[in-house]
């Protein structure tokens, strides 16, 4: 109990020392170090396959004003990124504890640095969102209100943030198709099927990150369980794959995409074998492996 207490008074100490030097600490790291920092914040990873997802949405509404889908997937790569700058902005007690690496707990970006940047990413996103069309512009005004509710208030109640973060992830596909003025009914479908094997990744990680999140989240596992938390991994994949399956029968895709559904499908399948090995890092890395094959299947559906 006391070395409990000593740890935790230790952890408020390098969180106090975090916050109280980090502006002097920023003014220490020169431009050249400050810049990979911002980069960093912006986890362009992410945004990259926003972007992608974006393209293909606008791709397969038979879009074929290039300078617009160039302008909504910018305007999506900067809205994301704005999102994952202002998630360190909220999150920077917790990252202080458990990654001091990071852009704000190392110093090398201020919070209000962080909150600023994620500001001015924000602006700009919803500027060329105003620029494509009056639903385009909506949709990412949304985003942006729930991308900053999300780490504010819903991060600590996670079990609800899931649903925004898979939200987000299909929302990209459709923001893609009515940046053409309308809405392909093909990438409702595709965005549906998205969003599950998004929501069952998030759950997985939820599972992986319980002993990490207690005290700090309220996440699904915690709430109802491990086991029912991983049947509700289970049968959010399994609505994926039959969203999948239903859309190439529906649509009368090609064989193409067909033969991607049946690759993500089966990836998506051993990613619950994984999880119920109590392997639930190894699961979520194998489902990031089974969306990238249903990427490819989207995009096969041009030929």
């Amino acid at each position: 109990m006391a070395k409990k207490k000593i740890k935790q008074k230790t952890n408020k100490k390098i969180i106090q020392a975090t916050v109280k030097n980090k502006v002097r600490y920023s003014e220490e790291f020169p431009l050249k170090e400050k810049v990979p920092a911002f980069a960093e914040l912006m986890r362009i990873n992410n945004c990259v396959m926003a972007l992608i997802a974006i393209l293909i949405g606008f791709a397969l509404s038979n879009g074929m004003n290039y300078s617009l889908a160039l302008t909504a997937a910018l305007s999506g790569f900067l809205i994301c990124a704005g999102g994952q700058a202002i998630n360190d902005y909220f999150d920077y007690k917790i990252d202080a504890k458990l990654s001091k690496n990071k852009p704000i707990p190392s110093g090398r970006v201020t919070r209000k640095e962080a909150l600023w940047f994620s500001i001015d990413l924000f602006i700009l996103g919803n500027f060329l969102a105003y620029s494509i069309n009056p639903i385009a512009m909506n949709i990412a005004l949304a985003f942006t209100f729930l991308l900053v509710i999300y780490p504010a208030i819903l991060n600590k109640v996670k079990y609800l943030g899931n649903f925004v973060v898979a939200g987000g992830t299909a929302i990209t596909f459709v923001f893609g198709s009515v940046a053409t003025g309308g809405l392909s009914q093909l990438v409702l479908a595709l965005a549906i099927t998205a969003f599950f094997a998004n929501l069952a990744r998030e759950i997985t990680k939820d599972i992986q990150d319980t002993k990490k999140d207690e005290g700090t989240k309220r996440t699904l596992p915690m709430l109802v369980g491990t086991n029912i938390a991983k049947l509700f991994v289970v049968a959010y994949y399994l609505l994926a794959i039959m969203g999948a399956i239903g859309t190439y029968l529906l649509f009368l895709l090609n064989a193409y995409y067909f033969v991607f559904v049946l690759l993500s499908s089966a990836v998506f399948i051993y990613a619950i074998f994984l999880l119920y090995k109590n392997r639930a890092k190894e699961s979520q890395s194998m489902s990031k492996v089974g969306m990238i094959f249903s990427m490819i299947g989207f995009v096969l559906i041009l030929l």
